[in-house]
């Protein structure tokens, strides 16, 4: 009976063994059902943020699509404008990335056939494009420019390059919104694993910190991965559409400095070594920073010469300054990132700090300086175009004035044209003649060999017979002067009288008289030219007669030849006239005096 105690005491402790045991048991099936839970959420926490990710790959990846078609299309431009095949370097690279970049789109869309239908037709608009591409650049490396420039005028590119846009702009709509979507997903499932951790916790505050902080680890990896996306979107968004360095270089500090907190900032641009400053940010005026440099100089040439990243915490005086109204300072850190396309540094990016400079802001800067190189090369090449085409029109603008120029050339050769025809047939006939004359003239050529020999011979005698005709010519000219003499003094005599009885002072002389001795007059006149002439033996030997060239009626020449031959015609009985053709000229310029002495 003594035992019913203690059998009581037994059985409390093992109802309490029981109650804790069943306490810890239930708390571990609690905590167990609790853990599960929350793994379960983890798990889909990490598979929306790998979708997330996924997301944001496929449309960087369509993002590179387009730029490589643009890249393609403006080395066609640049090659068609230039005929320089330099330019057709953005358009085989980008011939060689675009199989890649379709073959990842086609990897990344395996879990959506909504986007695998969507390659389909952005395969056949890539395809066209190309080919548009391609048959231009043919036309032009057969210097068929003309067929080329048509072609690119019918708005066929532009064309094709409008329905590439479309396809890859529904694709990427499409995805954004999956990412939306995904994206409320992870966020209420982060709630419902914010809740599980809540009650959790008060059942085990160790359990609560080991969930809460895994929870707040992956909460802090996808905010941070959200923000990275967003940044490198937001970049995107202000490096799109067609801009000059300038333009395109304070957009993008503008977007950086506000992102990620810089207070000053600048990027450069540049190739071959050279590089120039496009752009700052937050640098007052008077600031001394270089305008350019060169690989190698400075702390931005070392980083163009490395091409890495360089990070200073104590930044020099006098370096890179900030500043408003109120004053002026510098930063605290300073980064320094050169950015490469195709594996030639082309761009250098400057930012000043305030604060330390997070690893994750670094890595996002270094994701995001491959696409700013890229733009840049672009808008590089977009710069040059745009010089060819100003060029390209002013070199327009002369040419119309040249082709005004040719077409009255050109009228003034039909018209040269025409009198070459008929060169052409008499050319024709005496080709004739010299084929005929050829004949003889091998013949005749052997003679003459013969009498080279002759004349070789000839030639003493001759030599000896110019001496004698030089004395000759020397008796002949002074013959000719004693001549002079006599020749012109009975013809001044007969000018003299010829003029007296022309002038018929005493009025007893007919008019046809009177005529006459005009003639005479005249006549005696040209005779006296022409012993002039004859006389001047230095002329004529030398060929140097002069003729007085003027304009002379028709009627003029006929006058004075019926006034010389009538009297002659009507002393022998005959009939004489002169008729003038009806298709003749009236006037022509000719020496009067040397036409009658003929």
């Amino acid at each position: 009976m003594k035992r019913t105690p203690g059998w009581k005491a037994k059985s409390r402790i093992s109802g309490q063994d029981f109650a804790v045991a069943l306490g810890l048991a239930g708390a571990v099936l609690f905590f167990v059902i609790s853990g599960t839970l929350a793994y379960l959420d983890l798990q889909t926490i990490r598979e929306d943020t790998n979708k997330i990710s996924h997301s944001h790959e496929m449309i960087l990846t369509l993002a590179n699509i387009l730029s490589s078609a643009q890249d393609a299309e403006t080395g066609q431009r640049g090659f068609l404008l230039t005929d320089d095949t330099n330019y057709l370097a953005p358009y085989q690279s980008a011939l060689a990335r675009l199989p890649a970049q379709l073959n990842t789109l086609s990897h990344l869309s395996t879990d959506d056939p909504a986007q695998q239908r969507r390659i389909g037709p952005l395969k056949q608009a890539i395809a066209t494009k190309l080919a548009e591409l391609k048959q231009t650049i043919d036309l032009q490396r057969t210097h068929n420019t003309a067929a080329a420039l048509a072609l690119v005028n019918t708005n066929r590119g532009k064309t094709d390059m409008d329905a590439l846009r479309t396809a890859l702009a529904q694709m990427t709509q499409a995805e954004e919104q999956l990412r939306e979507k995904r994206i409320r997903e992870t966020d209420t499932a982060l709630g419902k694993t914010l809740t599980s951790g809540v009650f959790s916790g008060l059942f085990g505050i160790l359990l609560t910190l080991i969930v809460g902080y895994l929870i707040n680890r992956a909460t802090d990896a996808r905010r941070r991965q959200q923000w990275s996306q967003s940044g490198q979107m937001g970049l995107e968004e202000v490096m799109r559409g067609e801009q000059d360095t300038d333009e395109l270089g304070n957009n993008i500090l503008g977007f950086l400095s506000q992102y990620l907190g810089a207070v000053a900032g600048a990027i450069y641009t540049g190739e071959g070594g050279n590089f120039l400053r496009a752009a700052s940010y937050g640098v007052p005026p008077g600031a001394e920073i270089p305008e350019r440099f060169r690989t190698k100089e400075g702390l931005l040439g070392e980083a163009v010469a490395q091409n890495h990243t360089l990070i200073l915490d104590d930044v020099p005086e006098g370096y890179l300054a900030f500043g408003s109204a109120l004053g002026q300072s510098k930063p605290s850190f300073l980064v320094i990132l050169p950015g490469s396309a195709d594996g030639r540094v082309n761009t250098v990016l400057e930012l000043g700090f305030t604060h330390e400079v997070d690893e994750a802001v670094i890595t996002l800067l270094e994701e995001m300086l491959t696409a700013i190189a890229v733009t840049v090369r672009s808008a590089h090449y977009r710069d040059d175009l745009k010089g060819l085409l100003e060029e390209t029109q002013r070199k327009s603008e002369e040419l119309q004035v040249q082709g005004e120029e040719l077409r009255v050339s050109n009228e003034e050769l039909e018209e040269q044209s025409r009198a070459l025809k008929e060169s052409q047939a008499r050319l024709e006939q005496q080709q004739a003649e010299l084929n005929q004359t050829n004949a003889q003239l091998e013949e005749q050529a052997q003679q003459l060999e013969a009498q080279r020999d002759d004349l070789e011979n000839a030639n003493a005698s001759v030599q000896m017979k110019v001496r004698e005709l030089e004395q000759a010519s020397q008796y002949k000219s002074d013959f000719l002067a004693n001549m002079s003499h006599e020749l012109r003094t009975p013809l001044n005599s007969l000018l003299i009288l010829a003029k007296l009885l022309a002038d018929n002072v005493e009025d007893n002389l007919t008019g046809e008289q009177v005529k006459y001795a005009q003639t005479i007059q005249s006549s005696g006149n040209d005779l006296l030219t022409l012993i002039n002439d004859i006389l001047d033996l230095s002329k004529i030997e030398a060929g140097h007669v002069e003729i007085r060239a003027e304009t002379v009626p028709v009627e003029r020449l006929t006058e004075s030849l019926r006034q010389v031959f009538m009297p002659i015609a009507q002393e022998k009985g005959l009939g004489f006239a002169v008729e003038i053709a009806p298709e003749c000229v009236t006037v022509f310029s000719t020496d009067i005096q040397r036409l009658e002495q003929v």
